[in-house]
């Protein structure tokens, strides 16, 4: 009988490595990543562009173009496409980040068979219709007014704009603005220029046969002509951010505002990016952090506050924010600082530091249950060139982290005098 008035037993963690993965070669020269995943008959299918925002410094461009290529193919209108996908029980979605741009294809193993089509259909043959374009760029103008009125997005378009700058691909925000300048033919010329298949990876993630796999992939893709001669060289990131210091208030008439600070980071690359995680986590990286304990739980100040120390291919940046009665503005920024050099002197306790260490870890664990999260880290790994073996790491350093390691790593890593302050909301 299950006894419900017990709590279940807790064992320490143990290592629970990445999958292997291997990679193949489509007779034309189209790499396929192979990752066989779960025991359920599910299968993610991506097509991976190593072209991302760091390479069109234009907001909203790719992100545009990647919602059109399935608004209408040469065979299919936007409704009988969806249709088609629905009729297999199938979907479609796409990723656009900092160094690519990846489209998805969720599907059951049987119906693989049916479904690639359509993933050949929406790369390769989108029609880009003006209707359909015009609908979504009016919505799209929309929506972008609406969010420029909310002050945690007034904060964090100009947060951007003094840390990286307005044209530095980190700094680079979406707004109306932005929206109102894209033309259809940017698209299309886009569209044309980069998504071609000598800039694309395949990868296959989850339950599948790899001999019939490879036969569909083949069938499907494995006949593309790819352009002859030298691929056009990715533009070369070689963009410097302002990193402006400060107080900056944005007005705006209401009873609360939004407060973030910050300043510059280190790359996804650091050797102690792992470490700088923990950190992190203990200051205000999940709800039972120090922030949380100090400005929600014994202030009152707000209902949420957490900082994050957000790691990219080429800069990062650490940022606190949360959104807080007028009248507690100085008093949350006083006190976010407080915290940050309490790491700075003090050793944390043994029993916070198990804490949050079990925290990530297990968290590192519920982040691969399915083969659609692998999905995620698989193209993490392709486009970054960083091995699973690397991100298998994180294991042994978070679990080696002591408590005389985080003073070290808070003075080294945070800098409460050196931070941009910007408010957003009431007056003073």
């Amino acid at each position: 009988m299950l006894d419900r008035t017990r709590p279940p037993s807790s064992r320490p963690f143990h290592h629970i490595p990445f999958p292997t993965f291997s990679t193949k070669t489509l007779s034309n020269g189209i790499e396929v990543v192979l990752l066989p995943y779960g025991n359920v008959e599910v299968v993610e299918v991506q097509a991976i562009f190593k072209l991302g925002k760091n390479h069109v410094p234009v907001p909203g461009l790719l992100s545009h173009m990647a919602k059109m290529m399935q608004e209408g193919t040469k065979n299919y209108d936007s409704l009988s496409f969806s249709q088609a996908l629905d009729n297999f029980g199938a979907w479609m979605s796409h990723e656009v980040e900092e160094e690519s741009m990846a489209f998805k294809l969720a599907t059951t193993t049987p119906n693989v068979k049916h479904t690639l089509p359509l993933l050949k259909e929406c790369l390769l043959s989108p029609t880009f219709p003006e209707q359909e374009f015009n609908t979504m760029k009016i919505r799209g103008i929309q929506g972008a007014r609406i969010n420029a009125q909310k002050t945690v997005k007034m904060a964090s378009r100009h947060f951007g704009h003094r840390i990286f700058g307005p044209s530095h691909p980190y700094g680079l925000s979406v707004g109306p603005e932005e929206i109102e300048t894209l033309k259809l033919s940017h698209l299309k010329e886009n569209f044309q220029k980069w998504l071609n298949p000598s800039y694309m990876t395949l990868a296959v993630i989850g339950v599948f046969e790899e001999a019939e796999i490879m036969d569909r992939l083949e069938a499907e893709f494995g006949t593309l002509d790819r352009p002859e001669g030298e691929q056009i060289a990715l533009p070369e990131f070689d963009f410097q951010a302002l990193n402006q210091i400060g107080r900056s208030h944005l007005p705006k008439e209401g009873m609360q505002s939004t407060v973030r600070l910050g300043h510059l980071g280190v790359s996804r690359l650091h050797p102690d990016f792992y470490k700088i995680r923990v950190l992190n986590t203990i200051l205000g990286g999940y709800f039972g952090s120090r922030l949380m304990k100090n400005i929600r739980e014994e202030k009152g100040y707000t209902y949420g506050i957490y900082s994050g120390y957000i790691a990219m291919k080429h800069d990062g940046v650490f940022i606190i924010q949360g959104d807080v009665g007028n009248e507690h503005v100085e008093a949350t920024i006083s006190e976010a600082k407080k915290e940050i050099r309490r790491l700075q002197d003090e050793e944390i306790g043994m029993d916070e530091l198990s804490l949050v260490k079990n925290y990530l870890l297990g968290k590192s664990i519920s982040e691969r249950e399915t083969p659609f999260q692998m999905g995620d880290w698989l193209r993490f790994s392709v486009v970054n060139g960083i091995s699973f073996a690397e991100l298998d790491r994180r294991f042994e350093v978070i679990q080696g982290i002591q408590s005389h390691d985080i003073p070290e790593l808070a003075n080294k890593f945070l800098h409460p005098d050196k931070m941009l302050e910007v408010v957003a909301g009431g007056e003073k």
